[in-house]
Parts: structure tokens; sequence; C-alpha cells
């Protein structure tokens, strides 16, 4: 599943149930970063995770 931090300016992710699409226009400031390091990563609530449709978002190949 895509988190913030993992998310790159310009990438497309898009939800495979309805086809919502959504492109990252600006990074997280802690891209790049471990998740534990993001600021916002909580791995019970998901709080920086991208879900649609009660699916995971997957990023779009070009």
């Amino acid at each position: 599943m895509p988190n913030c931090h993992e998310m790159k300016k310009g990438e497309i992710y898009v939800c495979e149930e309805c086809g919502l699409q959504l492109q990252v226009i600006k990074e997280c400031i802690d891209v790049g970063k471990p998740a534990d390091e993001c600021g916002c990563h909580d791995e019970e609530s998901g709080a920086c995770a991208f879900n649609c449709c009660g699916c995971e978002m997957v990023k779009k190949s070009r």
C-alpha cells in the first residue's frame, strides 16, 4: 500500500475498484525516509496509507 513518504512527485496512483486516480503534486516532507521516521506514520491506524473503496491504491504504470 502506498504511504506518503514513498510517493514521489509526478507519480499516479489508481484505485483498481472504481478507477479513481491521484497524482502526487507535492511530496511529503519525509519522502525517502523509513516509515518509522515519517512524522505521520502510524502502523496501527495506517495514518499515511492511501486506500479507496476499501482497497489499496496502486502505482500506475506509465
